[in-house]
């Protein structure tokens, strides 16, 4: 899924399960940064030598070595669920052991944990949860791993997760086609409506104590308008539209990916920024906590995304070990 969904989408979501306007914002805000998150940084502490280390949650770089990209992807992305489950139905009838698949057993508990975790972080990690949850229905019948599984015949990018269909699993108002399943026409909003479902439902558990599943007609109806038709093809469609439909259901903030960080961490530049050209960066950039750090939304985040990182490591150890893959403490 893409900002339409994690930002805009999840906020809807949020506020409508009972969370007040302010909470809704973080959780939203921080179920999209779990993608744009993907800068390690060292953080200076005020007045002393001890430093503070960044924790990612996505990577564009699909070379980094197999334990960065096994802690990464199948943790935040591509939960593993039921390889035997019936959408996982291949057309060569291939399993494999980190398949996505939606709504399963540790994404459930992946929410659960988070409302359980009466941490100043809560919320934050709520909006991680959710994204990693959420991406479940979107990813589904694809591995946050290189495997031939998650592609195409005769395409020639990597297969890690879904590289071989580009954005078609992420957009909403799009239909695609999988010609790796037997159920291969795709329709998004349908998946991304499932997975609104059950969102609410998990929202409404935390607000309330119930999914308060009678309250999800209305939303249902609201976000199928919102979301409008499917177009298919290779260009999305309709985004404008359907983003003037969310606002009036409610109006977020104008999502900024580095406002959280900016507002908490001063950065000193040497030469050129360190985000404008990683690759081209000689001397890097020094960066020290402001004050107020440790309430600022850019920590609580953080904060979430290793405690969510660590509970993940815990259940998806036997998995990994089954994979004869050792990730060892982070």
């Amino acid at each position: 899924m893409d900002k339409e969904f994690h930002y805009n989408i999840t906020g809807i979501i949020a506020k409508r399960a009972g969370f007040a306007e302010k909470e809704a914002v973080t959780i939203a805000h921080a179920c999209q940064l779990v993608d744009d998150n993907d800068s390690l940084r060292t953080i200076h502490y005020p007045n002393s030598a001890g430093s503070y280390e960044v924790y990612i949650s996505q990577t564009m770089d699909i070379l980094k070595p197999k334990r960065d990209l096994m802690r990464i992807y199948p943790i935040f992305h591509f939960i593993p669920g039921d390889p035997m489950a019936p959408s996982a139905r291949r057309c060569d009838g291939k399993m494999h052991i980190l398949t996505t698949t939606p709504g399963n057993n540790l994404a459930y508990k992946i929410m659960r944990a988070a409302r359980e975790d009466n941490k100043p972080y809560q919320l934050h990690r709520l909006g991680v949860a959710a994204h990693a949850f959420a991406d479940t229905w979107a990813h589904q019948n694809f591995i946050g791993w290189y495997d031939g599984i998650n592609g195409e015949k005769m395409n020639p990018l990597p297969n890690i997760g879904h590289a071989d269909f580009i954005h078609h699993p992420d957009w909403v108002g799009h239909c695609w086609n999988d010609s790796r399943i037997i159920d291969n026409q795709v329709n998004n909003n349908h998946r991304f409506l499932a997975a609104a479902k059950c969102l609410f439902q998990e929202f409404s558990l935390f607000t309330s104590g119930k999914d308060n599943a009678a309250l999800w007609p209305d939303l249902q109806k609201d976000l199928q308008d919102a979301m409008g038709p499917v177009f298919s093809g290779e260009k999305l469609q309709g985004r404008d539209v359907r983003l003037e439909k969310y606002d009036k259901l409610f109006k977020l903030p104008e999502y900024e990916p580095h406002a959280w960080f900016d507002t908490a961490v001063k950065t000193s530049v040497n030469a050129l920024p360190d985000d404008f050209m990683p690759s081209l960066t000689m001397f890097e950039d020094h960066y020290h906590w402001k004050v107020n750090w440790e309430s600022s939304d850019w920590y609580l985040f953080q904060e979430a995304v290793k405690a969510h990182q660590a509970f993940c490591m815990i259940e998806l150890t036997e998995v990994f070990k089954q994979m004869n893959v050792e990730l060892g403490d982070y």
